[in-house]
């Protein structure tokens, strides 16, 4: 798909592990291609650019995550380039999804917060009592601490 028509379509349908985006390009503009690729995919991305041109696209790219590599490049260069971004998309991956992990249990923290709060509040109690409470409810009937705040909140909270 050399010349750019339907890519949309074609990133909509598979996933690729890298691009190598060759520019300048027929139909499409390299820039808002650019962008959108690493928007919209988790693909690591290359953009092939002239020498000439290659400070320009590095400056309106650059905020994407994009690698420019100039041409003329060596094979060596190349194969070296995609090591370099592979391993860099594959680190980039393991951190989103530990962010996303970490965004999570943050998530549970606050729900469980929360029920201590609505314990405190109804039951008059500490808030070691009603840490206390949470914990022995889940060990008792053999559910998380977040299962125990949801009942909680249902209960007090409706």
């Amino acid at each position: 798909m050399s010349d750019g028509i339907n890519i949309h379509r074609l990133f909509e349908r598979e996933t690729f592990d890298l691009i190598i985006l060759n520019i300048p390009l027929k139909d499409v503009s390299a820039m808002e291609l650019a962008v959108y690729i690493t928007q919209h995919t988790d693909s690591a991305l290359i953009v092939t650019a002239p020498q000439k041109n290659c400070d320009d696209v590095y400056q309106r790219i650059s905020h994407t995550g994009a690698y420019v590599l100039p041409k003329p490049f060596s094979k060596n260069i190349l194969i070296q380039t995609i090591r370099f971004v592979i391993t860099a998309r594959s680190k980039m991956l393991d951190l989103e999804s530990e962010r996303r992990n970490l965004e999570t249990r943050l998530k549970d923290i606050k729900q469980i917060n929360r029920a201590k709060c609505v314990l405190i509040q109804y039951l008059r109690i500490s808030e070691a009592d009603a840490h206390r409470q949470i914990q022995k409810r889940a060990m008792d009937q053999h559910i998380t601490e977040l299962e125990v705040a949801k009942d909680i909140l249902k209960t007090y909270e409706t």
